[in-house]
C-alpha cells in the first residue's frame, strides 16, 4: 500500500489521487482475501468429502476382511468334512454300510 504523504505541505490534487489509489488498493485486498477464503472453504468442504469417502471405504474394506475370513473358515469347515466323509466312505465301503455324510 502507498503511504500518504504529510497532507499539509502536499498539493491537493496529490492527496485526493493518493486517497482515492489507497481505497481502491484496499478495496482490491479486501476482494482478493474474500475470494481466497472462498476458496479455502471449498477446499475444506473436498477434503471433508474425500475424507468421509476414504472412512467409508476403509469400513467397505473392512467388511470385506471379514466376509473373506467367514468365506475362509467355512472352505475349511467343508474341506475337514469332505476328507472326514471320504474316510468314512473308503474305510466302510467293503462293508456296505450306509455312510451319513451330514452327520
Amino acid at each position: 500500500m502507498q503511504a500518504i504523504t504529510n497532507t499539509s505541505s502536499a498539493a491537493p490534487g496529490r492527496v485526493q489521487f493518493q486517497l482515492q489509489a489507497a481505497r481502491r488498493e484496499a478495496r482490491q485486498a479486501e476482494q482478493t482475501a474474500r475470494a481466497l477464503e472462498t476458496q479455502a472453504q471449498a477446499a475444506q468442504r473436498s477434503a471433508n468429502q474425500e475424507q468421509s469417502r476414504a472412512d467409508g471405504l476403509a469400513a467397505q474394506a473392512s467388511e470385506a476382511g471379514d466376509r473373506s475370513d467367514t468365506a475362509h473358515r467355512s472352505l475349511a469347515s467343508i474341506e475337514l468334512g469332505a476328507r472326514r466323509g471320504a474316510a468314512a466312505f473308503a474305510s466302510d465301503r467293503g462293508t456296505g454300510q450306509l455312510v451319513d455324510f451330514y452327520a
